[in-house]
């Protein structure tokens, strides 16, 4: 669903990327930095137990996810380095972002099934398009974005009431592993 509402999104993250663009700052810095921020969201949480100011910064985070490809194409330097540090440091983002929630008191055993779901959903992605298939981005119900979104929403419903974010949670969890089901089916089926 996310990825998308994501291709239409480039209308409103060119004018963005452009200033970067014009002030010489390298999709990898970019990157790099959205991995910074991932890491300042996990201080602040253990800091000062603020989901607010962590949904501040995931936000900012995965801004500098979305802006990192439109420089890198605008710029003309997406290439296989690039995809391998974005996709690489992604994941670390991921967990860092799932950590947080295990900080402010979230079932560590819920927080561990997310984190390892989180890895394995785009783990399916790339062996599948290693094995030569396309179209593998889209399927399932919960892609990067929407765990990122899922992530914000327990992070907002915690400040009001741990309880109904602890449902959520479980709710996230529960699509998560439905996804890779999903994903794990339409590689296999799709293989020769």
């Amino acid at each position: 669903m996310i990825t998308r509402i994501r291709r239409q999104s480039k209308k409103l993250l060119q004018p963005i990327a452009k200033l970067f663009v014009k002030s010489g700052v390298t999709a990898n810095t970019i990157t790099i930095a959205g991995l910074f921020l991932s890491f300042l969201y996990l201080l602040v949480i253990f800091i000062y137990k603020n989901p607010l100011l962590g949904i501040l910064l995931i936000s900012f985070s995965a801004f500098m996810d979305a802006l990192d490809g439109e420089v890198a194409r605008l710029t003309r330097t997406a290439g296989v380095k690039g995809s391998f540090i974005d996709s690489s440091l992604d994941r670390i983002e991921d967990i860092n972002y799932l950590l947080g929630l295990l900080v402010l008191g979230f079932s560590p055993l819920i927080v561990s099934l997310l984190i390892g779901l989180s890895l394995v959903i785009p783990y399916l992605r790339a062996k599948g398009e290693s094995l030569g298939l396309t179209k593998i981005e889209g399927r399932g119900i919960i892609e990067r974005g929407e765990r990122i979104i899922f992530i914000i929403v327990t992070l907002f419903l915690g400040f009001f009431s741990f309880k109904i974010a602890f449902i959520f949670l479980i709710i996230f969890c529960l699509l998560s592993a439905i996804t890779v089901i999903q994903r794990f089916y339409y590689i296999y089926r799709s293989l020769p």
